[in-house]
Order: structure tokens, then sequence, then C-alpha cells
């Protein structure tokens, strides 16, 4: 990405990454409710949904979708879903402090693309697995689904922290959500600083 020097402080994408169930999204509203931290809308191929805002992503079509600088990209089933140079760019046009959801894979893609002062990358977690468990229940996810989830390949990935994360990673064990937003307004106490 080209900053004009003096600019790279000044821009900061935060990273939420970890397995479903961990409050990922609970985490960006968190930001955005009390920080007015928005966050990074991704793009997809799919149609929008009936009764879904407009603002939920970057809505293309298969030719728009191809000409993005992608960071990191996934299918599923006959549709595209990515983040982008454009989207980050786009944010931080009107935000020095933006926040974005990925999965473990897509971390590894903006820590090599982006400089280390222009990220910080909150990995969350819980102590007993059965808790990630308990909230895709409480959340309203299908039985079914569920278990497809936490049987999937990205699911057991998300698990954990690869090595060559860890040194990037700012550990939150979400089990109690007051304790983890206490954690997270010194993170942005701290970020605001810098």
């Amino acid at each position: 990405m080209n900053f004009k020097r003096g600019e790279l402080f000044l821009k900061k994408l935060i990273i939420i990454a970890g397995p479903s169930g961990a409050g990922k999204t609970t985490i960006s509203n968190y930001l955005e409710e009390k920080y007015q931290i928005p966050r990074v809308l991704t793009h997809t191929t799919r149609a929008i949904r009936s009764g879904e805002s407009k603002d939920a992503y970057y809505f293309e079509n298969e030719e728009s979708f191809a000409k993005l600088h992608l960071f990191e990209s996934v299918k599923y089933g006959s549709y595209q879903y990515g983040s982008s140079r454009e989207g980050l760019e786009k944010a931080w046009k009107t935000n020095d402090i933006v926040s974005l959801i990925v999965d473990t894979a897509g971390v590894k893609s903006y820590v090599e693309k982006l400089q280390a002062n222009q990220f910080y990358f909150i990995y969350l977690k819980v102590s007993h697995l059965e808790t990630l468990e308990e909230r895709l229940v409480e959340r309203g996810d299908e039985p079914t689904e569920i278990l497809k989830r936490i049987n999937s390949r990205e699911f057991k990935r998300d698990l954990q922290l690869s090595d060559s994360l860890k040194k990037y990673a700012h550990v939150l064990v979400n089990d109690n959500l007051e304790e983890t937003q206490r954690k997270i307004d010194k993170i942005i106490t701290k970020l605001r600083k810098n």
C-alpha cells in the first residue's frame, strides 16, 4: 500500500480473529458503538438477502469481484467472499482506526501485506470448547449447522494460532464480556496515543 510519509502511524487496522462463538462480531460492534471504529466492509458475489442492509457487504458481480485487489478470498457454494485493499482504503478515508473480522488464514494475508505498525491483531478465544458451542446455540444457529461448523477444518484451524501468527497476536480470553470490554478499552487508549 502506498501512503505518504507520516501517514502510516495515523491509520490502524484492528484485525479480529478466533473460532466461531468467540465473540468477534460482539467486539467489533462494541468498537463501533463505543468508539465509532467501523468495520471494514468485505465483498461478496451473492445477491442481497431480503431485509439485509445494503451496507452489510459490497455486493459484486463476478467481473467486478475479479478486478479487486484482494487480501484474501474464499468461495462458499457458488459465491465468492473476500476483503480488499479498496475496502480498507475506503474505510481509512473517513476513519483513522477501523476493524476487520477474518479467519486466521485471512490474518496471515494481512500480516504479509501490511506493515507491522499498520495493524493490531486481536485473537479471541474462550477457556472451554463447550462455551463456543453454547454461544452458537444461543445466537440461533441450527443444530445441524453447528455440528458442521465445529467439525470443519476451518473451525479447528481457528481454535489455535499458527506459529507464524503468535508473535503478532494479542490474545484475549473472552469468557466474560465486561472484562473483555475493559481490556479493549485499554487497547483503544493505547492505539489512540500512537
